[in-house]
């Protein structure tokens, strides 16, 4: 029995709907696979020119050293350190590098809040962009509170990965957070993990871009606050004049969401393996 022509008319459409769903899908696919092999050849690019120069040895020297890390508001800008020189010939925004575990390991740059959100550390056009500090903080004399932005990728590259201290066991065992800048090699550690709204008037929305302070009071207060919201009881001090990093991502949980981890820096003399064993207390909130 033939089929009518109006029957054989509708499986065609049906056929080329699918055809086209098809080549959608595929062409879906294909832009993520070139995305993602664009972020990794940025990334292996950023580690040949930091670790190819020796940089981890130079850092792991300037951590074990003696010299003091506050800074002097009198002196000139210095030089930056020879770590970053080739980085700083591939990109003069170069101004430090981070490293958190096995997730993170990259260059971080800064310019204004806008250019690196589609750009990638080399200048090409990239929906993962790169991290990069916000255009308000300061690095000589450095400010109280650094803060690095990056994309929240469904991948994983850049801060796609970040939700991850979330998890406490994660958080744990993943407790000692470097970022050496031009000018010094720090490491951090977590005490805050939480999620805000960056739109002013919502109800969970928090002024997160607050560099310096002009009293220990009001030091003390950001530092309450971002404990009440953190999702963890971490037992971690902070007291005035410690120099504090947030990493920061987009989240889904509020209006303009973000995620923040909030960190401080080791003081001189603290043990990062003592550190390390401390967090192992580290409690969930009921």
């Amino acid at each position: 029995m033939k089929k009518s022509p109006r029957r054989r008319a509708r499986k065609r459409i049906l056929m080329l709907i699918c055809a086209l769903v098809f080549v959608l899908c595929l062409s879906l696919l294909i832009r993520q696979y070139a995305l993602l092999l664009q972020g990794r050849r940025a990334r292996s690019g950023m580690q040949e020119l930091y670790y190819g120069f020796g940089a981890a040895a130079l850092a792991e020297e300037a951590l074990n050293s003696d010299m003091p890390i506050a800074v002097d508001e009198l002196r000139p800008t210095p030089a930056p350190d020879e770590s970053f020189s080739r980085l700083l010939e591939a990109n003069p925004d170069t101004v430090g590098w981070l490293k958190v575990g096995d997730i993170i390991d990259f260059a971080v740059v800064q310019r204004d809040n806008a250019y690196y959100l589609d750009h990638n550390f080399f200048g090409v056009p990239s929906a993962e962009g790169t991290a990069f500090m916000d255009e308000g903080c300061t690095l000589w004399p450095e400010d109280d509170h650094l803060i690095i932005h990056g994309h929240n990728m469904r991948n994983g590259s850049v801060f796609g990965q970040l939700k991850c201290f979330r998890d406490l066991d994660f958080l744990k065992e993943n407790a000692i957070i470097r970022f050496n800048t031009l000018y010094s090699a720090r490491q951090y550690v977590p005490f805050a993990v939480f999620d805000i709204s960056a739109e002013p008037g919502e109800a969970r929305y928090m002024d997160l871009q607050q560099f310096n302070f002009r009293s220990s009071a009001g030091y003390a207060a950001f530092i309450e606050d971002a404990r009440q919201r953190s999702c963890f009881e971490i037992p971690v001090d902070v007291a005035p004049g410690d120099s504090l990093l947030s990493l920061v991502t987009c989240s889904y949980y509020d209006v303009n969401g973000r995620l923040v981890v909030m960190l401080r820096a080791l003081r001189d003399g603290e043990d990062p393996q003592q550190i390390s064993q401390q967090m192992q207390a580290a409690t969930a909130k009921n």
